[in-house]
């Protein structure tokens, strides 16, 4: 229990930090990994732990090369896959990028550009074919006027589900 309210609370510092100042800093998220290591070596399960790292590593660098986030949210991906360990990182990422996607949608709501979801949907994915599976100019968490989100929010609301319901 004490582990769990220790992980919602680094989540919570790395979202509050995101709202702020839209970046997930290293001093942040390389000392939350080396903890979670360090913890799942102690009460066993490292395997898992270094696989949801890795795992987080991985997709976070994949999203980066699309454009979708940025370099904080590929080192936060991997540490909290440490900190949780491969099935609660699953889950947490299964919640995480639901309410990213809400996220998304409330705020292109907010701006107008609900009606125009799947024509960008569309532009991005013919981007792909295009550019190969890297980001799209115009459509890109760095294309000006981009609508974003910060993204350790989200995986707040996944981590905090996570460690809820299961």
């Amino acid at each position: 229990m004490v582990w769990r309210i220790f992980v919602l609370a680094v989540a919570l510092a790395a979202a509050v930090w995101d709202l702020e100042w839209r970046r997930i800093p290293k001093w942040l998220s390389l000392p939350a990994a080396a903890a979670g290591l360090l913890y799942h070596f102690i009460a066993g399960g490292l395997g898992g732990a270094l696989a949801a790292l890795l795992l987080g590593l991985g997709l976070g660098v994949l999203l980066l090369q699309l454009g979708a986030i940025a370099g904080g949210d590929v080192k936060w991906l991997g540490a909290v896959g440490a900190l949780l360990g491969l099935r609660l990182w699953f889950w947490s990422l299964e919640f995480g990028l639901l309410a990213a996607g809400l996220m998304a949608l409330g705020q292109m709501a907010r701006r107008g550009r609900l009606a125009f979801v799947f024509d960008d949907l569309g532009a991005v994915i013919a981007g792909w074919r295009t550019h190969g599976l890297r980001a799209n100019p115009e459509h890109s968490i760095d294309t000006p006027g981009a609508i974003t989100a910060p993204f350790a929010v989200a995986m707040l609301a996944g981590v905090a589900c996570a460690l809820l319901v299961l």
